[in-house]
């Protein structure tokens, strides 16, 4: 009896094993856009929107899960990507995959649009930098929400409650070459 229950349980998790880990493992062999098509959507986005900073772009693809490489930093004058990173998304957005958006405060869901960096300050997660939303309605509400970029470090889950939340290793170089200004754009 003991033994068939512990070989009952193996089999589940097993299967649990395989329904989470395999869109993980086919999403590592599936192109979701080459370099070029990133640095060519960060200059269509610069076109759209002016801001001050026009030296970096931050693209944030939502359509790939929380584990994966998903946000690209765009030197704009080298036309090149110069930092990658995963990033974090709302847990009412989704768990493996952000589905859910919301402009709504409350909502705890990731934004979509497009932002501006603005300054820079220490809170609960470290340094940390402020963005406001540039499409109303879609992200108009960013600033009021307090959706920031912070470090991952002290968070007790791997999601948050709309902010994009970097790995601690990065989170200070990659604050301090977007602040002031530059564009943050997410999309799914």
């Amino acid at each position: 009896m003991y033994y068939s229950l512990i070989y009952i349980m193996s089999s589940i998790m097993k299967k649990i094993i395989v329904l989470i880990a395999l869109p993980l493992f086919l999403q590592s062999f599936t192109i979701m856009g080459s370099d070029s098509d990133i640095i060519q959507l960060a200059h269509k986005i610069q076109e759209k929107y002016k801001v001050p900073n026009k030296r970096y772009v931050t693209i944030i693809d939502y359509s790939k899960s929380i584990a994966s490489t998903r946000l690209y930093l765009v030197d704009m004058g080298k036309n090149q990507i110069v930092m990658r990173s995963t990033v974090a998304h709302a847990l009412n957005s989704g768990l493996v995959y952000p589905t859910k958006f919301s402009n709504n405060k409350g909502s705890n869901k990731s934004c979509l649009g497009a932002f501006k960096t603005m300054q820079t300050y220490y809170g609960k997660y470290g340094y940390s930098l402020q963005i406001d939303g540039l499409d109303n309605g879609l992200n108009s509400n960013s600033l009021g929400r307090n959706i920031v970029f912070h470090s991952n470090k002290k968070m007790k889950f791997k999601w948050t409650l709309g902010c994009f939340a970097t790995p601690e290793e990065i989170n200070q170089k990659l604050i301090d070459k977007i602040k002031g200004g530059t564009l943050v754009y997410a999309f799914r």
